[in-house]
């Protein structure tokens, strides 16, 4: 059997990543749960910057993401074009789950006022109004940002369940690689 490792070295071998790759799956769902406990991770609105001027635009756009071993991902928010009264144009995302019949009384609104997070590099909006009338409300957004929240939390438990059994073999899996090493370290003296 000379040449050939046995399945269990290359297991042992690799140990530790397993542990590693366990404990980062048992967080990651924990952070998914986190966020769907928080509310979708959505900024107090007392912090977000406010803006009123003229929709320059408003279009849905699509991010399309290859894999490096085929397929690809899409995601799609809403990107909306503000020209203030003052300053510069400025542009904002919309998630798009928000209704497109939404979006069209935006477009169609002479005078838009919106408050959005400025500190996020998407400068996500919250909060939408067309011509004085509420078009889009914080505590609506607060819906639709919980039920994306909860949507991707769904699996996590899995995830969590999952992380734990891999920290588990590559615990094992590194207990044993020692007590190996010792067993031979001891034969050997």
């Amino acid at each position: 059997m000379e040449g050939k490792e046995s399945p269990m070295n290359f297991i042992l071998g690799y140990a530790r990543y397993l542990l590693l790759a366990g404990l980062a799956l048992f967080g990651f769902g924990g952070y998914l749960l986190y966020q769907s406990a928080t509310g979708g991770g959505i900024p107090q609105e007392s912090a977000l910057t406010k803006v009123s001027g003229d929709m320059v635009q408003a279009a849905l756009v699509t991010v399309t993401k290859k894999r490096r071993r085929g397929g690809e991902s899409k995601s799609h928010y809403y990107e909306l074009d503000i020209k203030p009264k003052t300053g510069e144009a400025l542009k904002v995302r919309l998630t798009s789950l928000v209704p497109e019949s939404a979006v069209q009384a935006m477009a169609n609104a002479d005078v838009v006022e919106i408050e959005y997070d400025a500190t996020s590099s998407n400068k996500d909006t919250y909060e939408v109004k067309g011509d004085g009338k509420e078009i889009l409300s914080y505590a609506q957004m607060a819906k639709y940002m919980q039920e994306d929240a909860d949507r991707s939390s769904a699996e996590a438990p899995m995830m969590m369940g999952g992380g734990v059994l891999l920290a588990i073999v590559g615990g094992l899996g590194m207990w044993w690689r020692r007590q190996r090493i010792q067993a031979a370290e001891a034969a050997m003296a």
